[in-house]
């Protein structure tokens, strides 16, 4: 059964190189959102195995906001999508549910590897929890 992955990401070109990557790697995209809140209501649909997350969202909520209250209500691996490697963003955006940052451009290889990584890192910590 292919790992579910939701995107949520405001510039429609990514989401565009990111889908066609999801596929390729044989992912199911379960939906793209462009705001926070959005993210949100998918995960209480559809819940993803993973998400990727740009940090600096539209709207109310930002990327980090919007990752912590996904951990609160859903426990679901987040990793970071950014283009900003200043030291506070790093620093805010790592959360009990970060499981991997992909700085832009992101290539399929590094996607796929960092997807691989965040499964397997929250399946560990989750019965390690148990």
């Amino acid at each position: 059964m292919a790992k579910k992955i939701l995107i949520v990401e405001d510039d429609k070109m990514l989401c565009t190189i990111f889908e066609m990557f999801i596929t390729q790697l044989n992912y199911e995209l379960i939906g793209i959102s462009q705001t926070g809140k959005e993210a949100i209501d998918i995960c209480k649909v559809n819940k993803p195995d993973v998400i990727l997350m740009d940090i600096h969202l539209e709207g109310d909520l930002n990327g980090i906001e919007t990752s912590k209250k996904i951990h609160e209500l859903f426990n679901i691996p987040i990793i970071f999508v950014t283009s900003d490697i200043e030291e506070l963003t790093i620093q805010s955006a790592t959360y009990k549910n970060t499981y991997g940052f992909l700085m832009k451009p992101v290539y399929k290889s590094t996607l796929g590897v960092t997807v691989e990584f965040a499964l397997a890192k929250h399946k560990f910590d989750n019965k390690k929890s148990h």
